[in-house]
């Protein structure tokens, strides 16, 4: 069911993927995913299929038709966008382009959360509170500093009017759906209301499944959940400026090992994740002042993990992160040697880390604190067919180490460049260069005590930051009534080269676990999107070939997904409201990986299928019913990212049935 328009079945898919549209005309195909705007990659509004910043986004009616319990779902068949860990939900992480972790900046409706420790997950948020997902692949530090070696990922929660539909001062939707993996239910409700500059939403989604099995039919151990999120929102719209209060609060309850991420079944913990997020945003929009569009971003991120040991010593431990912080920026438009958008601002945020053990001090995760402050700039300059782009940023890092001995500060400048040829208007070549820098993180700069029996760590205050210097070419394609009249097709095609100084990596030794920079890595790759809309069917590509090697052991890199195609295709019977369509995903064997404890890391290629489809009645728009099956001939495979253990016990979930009927009101 369509979130803005429910009597109108053709915005299912107006600016996001086809599978979803259910267009009244099959001469007015819908828009592609390249098609949709962003604002993550420039800082400003752009058509993603239009930048030199490979970026693709996943909005509203893709999130609702896809029924995901985890953002990683949302994103997987992203060409160089992976998942790494086992399948525990809350616990996977992203990696984009073979980096992951903290190499990946992570933004929920502005507000950084940078919370990363020992495999217990990052994307604390449930997919139908969003509103639209966007990632951006490639070094990012110009524009986000410290951690967008590999990217940013941005998450917008969805507001009062992605419900209601127009003209109505108040509405809602409720959903409700089923899974036969984990026997697992979920239900959520939005209701929203708006009165003259005023609107208000409230809403709460959530979902419990017990353990999954494989495609061998094998139990997933500790891989049952029961997550919760509430969300509220108040917007305020006097004349040209806007203000908005959000607050989220996400809530994960489970048994599941201290080291989720990873395939161990040992040191079984009582697991409470709470991610609370505040934010204050406003902005100021006037046609006719264009050098002043200035927003404002004040928010506090709160994430606090209390596990209680279920094996050994019983201990409860805590782990929180607290970040605040302030964005601001301004962009201002003007011609003279071309016409310019210039982007400017500057970040400031603070985190604050502790970790206790019954009380105590915990090491392992030791009480420090950082302040940040980022100041950048841009300018978009376009003269004629060109589009040159040169930015900066300049970041300052204060550290301040547990026992105040080890306290230290970190400058980085981070530039970036590109420049786009409209060749004809049908092909936008472009090439860029960027940087980007990651700062150790206050864990690997000061953790300590036992690792494992007869193991401990060894803090090391005088690591590098991570430095990546990312060279890329790339062209955009758009063509229009190209099998019959009024189509769209839409192709990106681009290739890197990502090499990166002084890579923190962590060595577990015979009984110290050490972390240290080791000199150089490397990451290329090619990508390629492709999407067609004729109206009545679509088709859609994505691939993404990549390779890592770490130039001072000549070994490979351990983070790198296997080369993957995915094609993804349906078909609209628009008289009857129905579209079925279905996915074929085909994964390469990945025999290029390092040795550990003498076993190489290695997986097998495979193939899938998901078919899927909805009924959107006539007499009834506001209904919608939808079935999907995903890995239909219950295929035993594993990923290849896997980042903690040398073998990798368990493979990924088996055939999965989903039900789900949302309602509008």
């Amino acid at each position: 069911m369509e979130t803005r328009n429910l009597l109108a079945a053709t915005l299912a898919l107006m600016a996001a993927n086809p599978a979803l549209a259910q267009t009244t005309d099959a001469a007015v195909p819908a828009a592609t995913p390249l098609d949709a705007v962003t604002t993550t990659a420039t800082r400003t509004r752009a058509v993603a299929g239009d930048l030199a910043i490979p970026t693709t986004v996943v909005i509203r009616e893709e999130i609702e038709r896809r029924d995901a319990r985890s953002v990683l779902d949302l994103v997987r068949d992203i060409p160089g966008v992976e998942s790494s860990g086992v399948p525990r939900t809350t616990a996977m992480q992203p990696v984009i382009r073979g980096l992951g972790d903290e190499r990946i900046v992570l933004r929920l409706d502005g507000a950084r959360n940078n919370f990363n420790a020992g495999h217990r997950g990052r994307t604390f948020v449930d997919p139908e509170l969003l509103r639209q997902v966007e990632v951006l692949r490639g070094p990012a530090s110009t524009l986000y500093g410290s951690g967008a070696l590999g990217g940013a990922i941005a998450l917008r929660t969805i507001g009062a009017d992605d419900i209601l539909q127009p003209g109505a001062g108040f509405g809602g939707i409720a959903s409700m759906g089923w899974q036969s993996q984990g026997s697992g239910p979920r239900g959520s409700l939005a209701l929203g209301a708006r009165a003259g500059e005023f609107s208000i939403l409230g809403a709460m989604a959530g979902f419990t499944n017990g353990n999954f099995t494989d495609g061998r039919g094998t139990t997933i151990p500790y891989s049952e959940d029961e997550a919760t999120s509430v969300l509220g929102k108040l917007g305020w719209n006097p004349g040209h400026h806007r203000f908005e209060l959000s607050a989220m609060r996400f809530q994960d309850n489970n048994t599941l090992p201290i080291a989720a991420s990873t395939a161990t079944t040992t040191s079984i913990t009582d697991r409470e994740t709470v991610q609370e997020t505040l934010s204050l945003r406003w902005s100021y929009d006037d046609p006719s002042m264009p050098l002043l569009a200035p927003q404002v971003v004040i928010y506090r991120n709160h994430v606090d993990i209390q596990e209680r040991r279920l094996t050994g010593t019983r201990a409860v431990d805590g782990t929180t992160l607290t970040t605040t912080g302030i964005d601001a920026q301004n962009t201002s438009r003007f011609s003279g040697f071309g016409s310019h958008a210039l982007t400017y601002g500057f970040e400031y945020y603070r985190d604050e880390q502790e970790g206790t053990s019954n009380g105590a001090a915990r090491s392992q995760f030791p009480t420090a604190q950082q302040a940040v402050l980022g100041l950048f700039a841009q300018d978009e300059i376009t003269f004629g067919a060109f589009t040159f782009t040169p930015g900066v940023r300049l970041d300052r890092f204060e550290q301040e180490s547990p026992n105040g001995l080890n306290d230290r500060s970190v400058d980085r400048v981070s530039p970036r460049v590109s420049l786009g040829w409209q060749v004809l208007p049908w092909m936008q070549p472009y090439v860029s260069y960027a940087e980007g820098f990651r700062a150790p993180s206050l864990t690997e700069l000061y953790v300590g005590g036992q690792h494992f029996p007869g193991n401990v760590f060894v803090p090391n205050p005088n690591l590098r930051p991570e430095v990546s210097r990312n060279k890329e070419a790339g062209i955009n394609l758009r063509f229009a009534d190209v099998l019959r009249d009024g189509d769209r097709l839409r192709i990106r095609l681009s290739a890197f080269r990502n090499d990166i100084d002084d890579f923190i990596e962590q060595t577990v030794l015979a009984r110290t676990t050490v972390t240290r920079n080791i000199g150089q890595a490397r990451i290329t790759g090619v990508e390629a999107e492709a999407q067609y809309d004729a109206g009545t069917w679509w088709l859609g590509l994505g691939a993404a070939a990549l390779k890592g090697d770490n130039l001072e052991t000549n070994e490979p890199l351990a983070s790198i997904p296997a080369h993957r195609v995915s094609v993804n295709a349906g078909y609209r019977f628009l008289d009857q409201g129905v579209t079925v369509g279905g996915r074929v995903t085909a994964t390469a064997e990945q025999d290029r990986a390092p040795s550990t404890a003498g076993v190489a890391q290695q997986t097998s290629g495979y193939g899938l299928l998901d078919l899927f489809a909805s009924w959107t009645p006539a007499a009834a728009p506001n209904l919608r019913v939808a079935l999907a099956v995903d890995n239909v001939f219950d295929h035993a495979y594993r990923r290849s990212t896997w980042n903690s253990d040398p073998v990798p016990a368990f493979y990924e979930t088996g055939r999965n049935i989903r039900g789900s009927l949302r309602i509008a009101f």
